[in-house]
């Protein structure tokens, strides 16, 4: 037999084969056809581009300190001038009625005290623990629940503090679980006469999911000897102490710094690539009150603050930090300065408007410190009315005229008050969430695109998932950036939010705080995976409502490689299957790479909740002699296609 004839039917059986296999792909009936034809022009040229907003989270502790502990110099925090103060519902009231719960000093918030003598103690901007002992006291003892506490066995924490003592008094530390068993080591410190610092190292001796620091103080028994009052006389052995303890902390000890931030987080900022890094959140920077502004952002002596978010805001980041971080990140910074408004969701306060120019000075010396053309400011946030927009315009006067070059951002829609504004503004959304996506994708798409897109800073989630039309947490938010995707004309920049949270339950974060250390979590894995899969060029699909479709998508395309990128996720809790159909002179690839999302749960089960875990898979087909694909999408599956 010739080689020709042998070639020529082995080129027969490998069509027949290949036709076999088309045939039984799938034993499913298609539901319906995705197109992806590479003839289409494009309809935008530039990629959506993703930033994160860093703050230090909500709920008690800095999570972008180092310290695990909250509130360890007890001076948060000091009352703000000019308003009340309820001291039965520990709560600020402004001059309009409007309340914040806020802790003072003498309230020692994030400390337990257990027994003892012990008290807040100072004045002004110092303040200090005070505990008067004495040997014969059964306990003296006071904790504190670490947030995100979850330990591993073998894991090492620095403690120190600044101490003072008269009398011979010895402070045990330890950490310890819910029910105050001991799990780590304990270490004894022995304060002297003079102020000091105090270190010691504790280390977990097993795993443990919710800790406490707790610390102790003992005053041992001496030598017998009489006390003589004017009743009476006695023989005793008892000692007494007085100790006093400030900046208290406990830090992972294999920590080290990075741009102003843990190195763990570093790592992972650096490899998510963020066009920008924005800070603080806006409803930080909005809370921070008149006469402190100028010092939270530069200076390293700011004591703690607690902002509208109920959080503790430390001087551990700050704007020399941002700009070191950017500039290693390669990202552009964003601040978020305070206008003298505060948040108009919770505590209303509008600063008098001779304070402006002081205001104003104050962001030109943060603009010199980095470059007119190196950093955007955002004066504010979710600020939108007439006072406003008369005290953006101001600064705009003083702004334009020095620095031409730089880049502002409105903290509100303007056009009520100025029919035409060449300035983006923050675009501020509802919670996203299943019910809502219509009109959210609405909001974007509503901006006149002949003015600025849109800054969407921080983009917030409905955590009440189980309610409602039930979405899982990660097909909501990937839901949400496939929408955001194909509206990328509309879109200056996008950020997700929250960044960082110890409850990924309740927040689903980008990154999750345990024990110290920064976790990724799924949705940083797809923020990874989205932002590897983005391609400059945005195609038009054949559906122009996505919402009424069962399956979300969005296609775009590399210039330079060639390469298509389908992103899609499936919004039913039912198997969906598809054909993905490729057209055009330049659909002949030869391979797909696919990343899948998938729950472990079975579609048949009646428990919504275990749908909210899934697992990624990467895969890889060969697409030789084919022009489609069958895909049979899982229940709520979220699924990245790259063609090449």
């Amino acid at each position: 037999m010739s080689v020709v004839l042998k070639r020529l039917l082995w080129l027969v059986g490998a069509l027949a084969l290949f036709v076999l296999l088309e045939s039984c792909e799938s034993k499913q009936p298609y539901v319906g056809v995705i197109v992806v034809d590479t003839d289409l022009p494009t309809i935008y040229k530039g990629e959506l581009p993703i930033g994160v907003t860093l703050d230090p989270g909500s709920g008690g502790r800095d999570l972008l300190g180092t310290n695990l502990l909250i509130n360890g110099g007890f001076d948060l925090a000091t009352l703000p001038a000019n308003v009340g103060y309820d001291v039965e519902e520990q709560a600020i009231v402004t001059p309009n009625g409007s309340r914040l719960f806020y802790p003072t000093p003498h309230q020692h918030y994030g400390w337990t005290f257990l027994g003892g003598n012990i008290s807040v103690l100072g004045g002004g901007d110092n303040y200090y623990l005070s505990i008067i002992a004495s040997s014969n006291d059964s306990i003296v003892a006071f904790t504190q629940i670490i947030q995100g506490g979850s330990m591993d066995k073998g894991q090492s924490f620095d403690f120190s503090c600044r101490g003072q003592a008269v009398g011979n008094a010895t402070l045990y530390a330890s950490i310890v679980d819910d029910s105050l068993r001991l799990v780590s080591n304990r270490i004894a410190l022995s304060p002297r006469a003079d102020w000091a610092r105090y270190k010691g190292v504790l280390t977990t001796s097993e795993r443990v999911e919710r800790t406490q620091l707790l610390l102790e103080v003992e005053v041992t028994e001496g030598e017998t000897y009489l006390v003589q009052n004017d009743s009476v006389s006695y023989w005793t052995n008892s000692r007494r102490a007085s100790l006093l303890l400030d900046d208290l902390r406990l830090d992972r000890s294999d920590n080290i710094l990075r741009g102003g931030i843990s190195a763990d987080l570093y790592s992972l900022l650096k490899d998510l690539d963020p066009a920008f890094v924005r800070y603080p959140c806006g409803t930080t920077a909005n809370g921070i009150f008149p006469g402190t502004y100028p010092l939270y952002l530069d200076s390293l002596k700011q004591k703690p603050l607690w902002t509208l978010r109920e959080n503790e805001l430390t001087d551990a980041f700050g704007y020399p930090e941002l700009l070191r971080l950017t500039k290693e990140l390669g990202s552009t910074p964003v601040l978020v300065a305070n206008s003298g408004f505060t948040d108009p969701s919770t505590i209303q306060r509008v600063e008098d408007i001779k304070e402006l120019p002081s205001r104003i000075a104050y962001m030109e010396k943060l603009i010199d410190l980095a470059g007119a053309s190196e950093v955007t400011i955002q004066p504010g946030y979710n600020l939108t009315s007439m006072e406003y927009d008369r005290r953006f315009t101001m600064l705009l006067e003083v702004l334009e005229a020095k620095y031409p070059e730089l880049q502002i951002i409105s903290a509100g829609n303007r056009s009520a008050y100025q029919r035409y504004s060449d300035y983006p503004y923050d675009l501020i959304l509802p919670e996203v969430s299943y019910d809502n996506l219509e009109q959210v994708d609405s909001l974007i798409a509503g901006n006149d695109l002949l003015l600025f897109p849109h800054l969407i800073s921080e983009v917030t989630f409905d955590k009440h998932y189980d309610t409602g039309y039930f979405l899982p947490p990660l097909a909501l938010r990937a839901a949400f950036l496939i929408l955001s995707e194909r509206r990328t004309p509309h879109i200056r920049t996008l950020g997700i939010t929250p960044l960082l949270s110890t409850n990924i339950e309740q927040d689903f974060p980008i990154v999750e705080v345990v024990g110290g250390a920064y976790q990724p979590t799924q949705l940083y894995d797809y923020l990874r995976d989205f932002m590897a899969f983005r391609g400059a060029h945005l195609h038009r699909l054949d559906n122009p409502n996505p919402l009424t479709s069962d399956v979300i998508l969005s296609i775009t395309s590399d210039e330079e490689t060639g390469c298509y990128y389908l992103k899609a996720v499936n919004m039913t809790r039912h198997p969906l299957n598809y054909r993905i159909k490729l057209k055009g002179q330049n659909s002949g690839f030869s391979k797909v790479k696919i990343i899948s999302y998938t729950s472990t749960q079975s579609s048949t089960s009646s428990n919504l909740e275990g749908f909210t875990h899934y697992e990624r898979k990467v895969s890889e087909e060969r697409m030789s002699f084919k022009s489609s694909l069958s895909y049979l999408f899982a229940p709520f599956e979220v699924v990245l296609f790259r063609f090449e």
